[in-house]
C-alpha cells in the first residue's frame, strides 16, 4: 500500500532529511513529482522551501514551472470594484 504524503510533509521530510544527511524517502519524492497538482500556498512554500534547499527543485526549469503555475492563480484574482 502507497503512503499517501501532503506536499507540506513532503517538503518538511525532504527538509529534516537533508539536515540529517539522510536518504529522501521514495514517498517524499513521489509526492514533488505531483508539484505541478499542487495549490498556491504549497508551491509557494515549495519555492521558498527551495532558496533553502535547491534539490527541491530537480527538474531543469523547474523553478520556472512553479512561477508560471503561481501566475496562472494570480490570473484567477477577480479584482472587485469598490465605490
Amino acid at each position: 500500500m502507497k503512503q499517501f504524503m501532503t506536499p507540506e510533509t513532503a517538503i518538511q521530510t525532504f527538509m529534516n532529511c537533508q539536515k540529517e544527511g539522510k536518504q529522501i524517502p521514495e514517498a517524499v519524492m513521489e509526492s514533488l513529482h505531483n508539484y505541478r497538482n499542487w495549490g498556491e500556498n504549497q508551491l509557494i512554500g515549495l519555492l521558498n522551501a527551495s532558496a533553502y534547499y535547491p534539490d527541491l527543485c530537480f527538474e531543469a526549469g523547474m523553478e520556472d514551472t512553479i512561477q508560471t503555475l503561481l501566475k496562472k492563480f494570480k490570473d484567477r484574482i477577480v479584482p472587485s470594484r469598490i465605490f
